[in-house]
């Protein structure tokens, strides 16, 4: 994997659209290569690529929780030796209101998941230590853009279908939904813009081939300290980043690099930057999607009659 393929991913996981589940039926080549500077049919053959070597597996689209009177957060932590962590992985996927489990080489486990209030983040959290032996962990708060549209009955059913099964053609969603493939188009459109759907792509990070999936997250004194040091920490990290994940505590640089040596060299020097309290770096297993399990949530979506 090499600069180019990074830059596609970034440039797929950032650019918030929906990533088709098929190769071939991508509408952005052209604006992808013009921003990337090469050349569509290059793009389009990077983007094929990834599709038919299994790094790319389709999308993951999920609900603004905002639109679900819902709050957003991220909480990592270290799983006891004295706990299996495949079973702790296991026991988490049964638990509600989680729709990533970010599973790393060593013993961390990071949880992106849904809370409705302090309470209830609260009892997440004990859950979260409870079920993995951790004393403690890393929690932060996710910042999701405001969302109050009110859904159609179309919108709604589209809304289920993308986060139950991941996108499809237009043609076929146009089938089960019974509309004009115009009306999902405008509808998707209208969605992603309004915030409503939020995508990233689902990566295999076991089928990365020449490349080392690892994840460096900064913590930082200060809210005021983080917006000047993250201006310095990314022409650090930039070549090597194809997703940053920016909560309110904490960044996340996901990276992909070309050798363990880097590992350490990057580390030391985002921990180094003005304004970073600490930092945390692992290698990266596996990012495990449990978006389809949270279609118990829809019933909260305000729907127009």
């Amino acid at each position: 994997m090499d600069a180019l393929d990074i830059a596609i991913l970034r440039e797929l996981s950032q650019a918030q659209s929906v990533l088709p589940a098929k190769v071939g039926l991508a509408s952005s080549y052209g604006e992808m290569s013009r921003k990337l500077g090469h050349s569509r049919g290059t793009v389009r053959s990077r983007v094929e690529k990834l599709y038919t070597s299994g790094v790319i597996r389709g999308s993951s689209v999920f609900v603004n929780p905002i639109l679900l009177g819902l709050y957003g957060a991220t909480y990592a932590f270290d799983v006891s030796p004295s706990r299996q962590k495949s079973k702790v992985i296991e026991q988490l996927k049964l638990m509600d209101g989680i729709h990533t489990i970010h599973n790393f080489r060593g013993s961390w486990i990071g949880i992106h998941f849904m809370y409705e209030d302090e309470a209830d983040l609260k009892k997440s959290t004990s859950k979260f230590l409870e079920l993995s032996g951790a004393s403690e962990g890393l929690l932060s708060r996710v910042p999701y853009p405001h969302c109050a549209i009110v859904l159609d009955k179309s919108e709604y059913s589209l809304i289920k279908v993308l986060s139950s099964q991941g996108f499809r053609s237009y043609a076929e969603l146009s089938r089960e939904l019974g509309v004009s493939v115009r009306t999902v188009k405008r509808k998707l459109a209208k969605l992603l813009g309004q915030g409503a759907i939020l995508s990233i792509p689902r990566l295999d990070y076991r089928k990365i081939d020449a490349g080392l999936p690892v994840d460096i997250v900064a913590v930082f004194d200060s809210k005021e300290s983080k917006m000047n040091a993250e201006k310095k920490i990314l022409p650090i990290v930039k070549d090597y980043l194809h997703f940053l994940g920016n909560a309110e505590e904490y960044i996340v640089y996901n990276l992909i690099l070309p050798n363990l040596a880097l590992v350490n060299e990057l580390s030391t020097a985002v921990n180094q930057v003005e304004g970073v309290r600490s930092t945390r770096t692992e290698l990266v297993d596996e990012h495990i999607d449990m978006t389809p399990n949270l279609q118990s949530y829809f019933e909260r979506l305000k729907v127009s009659s």
